[in-house]
């Protein structure tokens, strides 16, 4: 799985800015992050957590430190993998803590499960260590970056004197391209087999 560095570079190729003679490396980290959170949202990190419940109850207070953006699952842990059980629950925020409340009450002792949602994580990016992106999602999240990267490009470019307007309409047309087959390729259930990444062609500047 590839570092920030390595996404640099598949971005700016996508950009044909390899020399960083347009877009800082802080530009294509912004976009990256951009991108970053949609894919995220479309493919979440699946992590779990392990709950020891302290009293016999169904209503449970997940320590406030516990953040996510959504609760998957919940299952009654067991140290034989084919003895773990799932359980029906809901789970809601009270005052910006978590709160699962299970169909039955677990008794003390008892340990919660907790799947749950996270961000991806690119390695170098924020200082992150390793990356979680799957080698096969590389091609998909770079096209999302390079289209978020054009779209500030043009943005950036929009008041500046003497800009030919032909350059600024280019970069909209291609953050346009790139993002809209983003969104296609996310828009596709994981697993499912298609033949090649038909990418838009790179506009030339």
């Amino acid at each position: 799985m590839s570092n920030l560095a390595a996404y640099r570079i598949g971005v700016l190729a996508l950009l044909s800015d390899a020399t960083n003679a347009i877009f800082s490396n802080n530009d294509i980290d912004q976009a990256l992050r951009w991108a970053l959170a949609e894919y995220s949202l479309h493919r979440p990190l699946i992590r779990t957590y392990q709950f020891s419940v302290d009293a016999t109850t169904s209503m449970h207070n997940l320590p406030s430190d516990f953040i996510t953006r959504q609760i998957t699952k919940v299952e009654l842990y067991n140290d034989d993998p084919d003895s773990i059980v799932e359980i029906t629950y809901y789970a809601f925020k009270r005052d910006e803590q978590w709160v699962i409340n299970t169909t039955y009450q677990v008794a003390a002792g008892e340990v919660l499960q907790i799947s749950y949602s996270d961000i991806h994580i690119i390695d170098d990016l924020d200082s992150a260590a390793g990356t979680t992106v799957t080698d096969a999602d590389e091609p998909i999240l770079q096209l999302g970056a390079a289209g978020h990267a054009a779209a500030m490009r043009a943005l950036d470019r929009i008041e500046t004197i003497n800009m030919n307007p032909d350059v600024v309409q280019a970069y909209r047309q291609t953050a346009a391209d790139y993002l809209s087959r983003f969104a296609a390729l996310l828009a596709i259930e994981p697993g499912v087999a298609f033949a090649s990444l038909d990418f838009p062609e790179t506009c030339k500047f």
